[in-house]
């Protein structure tokens, strides 16, 4: 049985994994040290079980980057938690870079789909 992790604004999934049993997903903090920009900050995931959902409504703007429409239940939920609301990642944010790539949306999502840990670099502002 399929279930589908994130939805395009037209509904369509970015992402489809097999369903598995519920384990505690990793998730790391942030590292607010090194962003390309002032608006950007950075959020490292952890899929453990390798299929856990990011839990993002996200979909390609510009072929460049990944709008985020919807934070919804999965590892960036669980990693907000712990986070101050600043440091949060809203509804309107961009994903600019995963796993150091930059640039095609396509490249972007590829990474979110197959890579088990993620490195995500997201913008505030940027479709304000």
């Amino acid at each position: 049985m399929m279930s589908c992790c994130c939805t395009d604004v037209g509904g369509q999934p970015v992402e489809s994994v097999a369903d598995a049993p519920k384990q505690a997903p990793l998730v790391a903090a942030a590292d607010l040290k090194d962003p390309k920009d002032p608006n950007e900050f950075q959020v490292v995931v952890t899929k453990s079980p390798p299929d856990s959902r990011i839990g993002l409504d996200i979909s390609a703007i510009g072929g460049k980057v990944l709008k985020v429409w919807k934070v919804k239940e999965g590892l960036v939920d669980t990693w907000n938690k712990g986070q101050s609301e600043e440091n949060q990642v809203k509804a309107g944010d961009a994903v600019m870079e995963v796993n150091g790539n930059r640039g095609s949306s396509d490249k972007l999502l590829q990474e979110v789909s197959k890579a088990t840990t993620l490195t995500m670099v997201f913008s505030r502002g940027k479709f304000a």
